[in-house]
């Protein structure tokens, strides 16, 4: 399962995305740990594109390559963030962010 197929922690991603008007079928994910992920994503900076870094995991990885991300919390976290509304509003409030910042 890939989180393209928007099934388990991407539904709540995509239900987020396009709760805030971001069409989930336009991006892509990535694994960082895959191979060639990181020529992908390098490839995607020099085209313009915005990396999401989902989880404090991946966000640790790139700030350690150097890599500029907006940090979104990752879907399958645990507390009141699970909660629909409270990730559809965290999503927004980094959409908001992003484009500020553009």
């Amino acid at each position: 399962m890939r989180w393209q197929d928007g099934r388990l922690a991407a539904k709540q991603l995509f239900d987020a995305l396009s709760g805030v008007g971001i069409d989930p079928g336009k991006c892509q994910f990535l694994n960082w740990w895959e191979r060639g992920s990181r020529r992908r994503v390098a490839e995607h900076i020099r085209r313009g594109g915005l990396v999401v870094g989902m989880g404090r995991k991946v966000q640790r990885e790139l700030e350690k390559k150097g890599v500029a991300y907006l940090g979104i919390i990752h879907p399958a976290a645990r507390g009141a963030i699970r909660k629909k509304r409270v990730y559809r509003d965290h999503i927004r409030s980094a959409v908001r962010a992003a484009r500020a910042e553009a």
